[in-house]
């Protein structure tokens, strides 16, 4: 969508090159790194989990009780226990917070991301959601910029609504959708894959513009 943008604006020079975000091929931490985040957070390593990251942005705070209905929700329905997972916390932390205080279910701050560990997330971020998607974790994305629907639509991912039309109907709906496809690594992979093959373009780029024909910048 970025690359069409340009297209019509007429944006020509210097030569354009559609690739990815190189946090797409970024590994998961180690198992025992995530282990001990979890452990440390009073959180059972192999417990079943539904990540939400969220941010403050106008219209937020009225939309809150739609997240912790939600966040109850997944937690009655399917057992997943409710971890906030910030990206940026001096931010993040207070939209937290805010939807924690309308739940009722048993929920979690950590200080850093386990998005690996997620059985489902649910996120206003975009790096969370790349972060999810290269773990094959079913996603679900609240809209509050274009850049998160055309992230999910690149990658052939569907869950997603703007944060003006969040509802609680549509949002459990899409997380019951997103736990449908736990397990389906092949489906959670292949827009992944796709966007792992285009991010080489950022190293082959690199070495062109440093000289080094036929090798691979690292």
């Amino acid at each position: 969508h970025s690359k069409a943008e340009l297209d019509a604006m007429g944006v020509t020079n210097p030569e354009i090159i559609l690739s990815a975000d190189p946090t797409v091929i970024l590994p998961a931490a180690e198992n025992a790194t995530v282990d001990g985040l979890l452990e440390s957070a009073g959180l059972d390593p192999q417990g079943r989990y539904i990540g939400f990251t969220l941010r403050p942005w106008p219209g937020f705070e009225a939309k809150a009780p739609i997240f912790a209905k939600a966040a109850d929700y997944a937690y009655e329905k399917y057992g997943l226990i409710p971890v906030f997972l910030p990206i940026e916390p001096r931010l993040d932390t207070g939209a937290a917070r805010l939807v924690a205080a309308s739940m009722t279910a048993p929920h979690y701050l950590l200080p850093g991301a386990a998005s690996s560990r997620m059985k489902v997330v649910v996120s206003m971020r975009l790096h969370a959601l790349v972060f999810s998607a290269g773990q094959a974790v079913p996603l679900v994305g609240v809209v509050y910029d274009p850049k998160i629907s055309s992230f999910l639509s690149y990658i052939g991912q569907d869950l997603y609504t703007d944060l003006n039309a969040l509802t609680p109907e549509g949002l459990t709906a899409h997380i019951d959708a997103a736990v449908a496809r736990i397990g389906d690594d092949a489906f959670l992979s292949e827009g992944v894959d796709r966007l792992r093959a285009v991010e080489r373009r950022n190293q082959d780029t690199a070495g062109a513009l440093l000289g080094l024909k036929g090798e691979r910048a690292e």
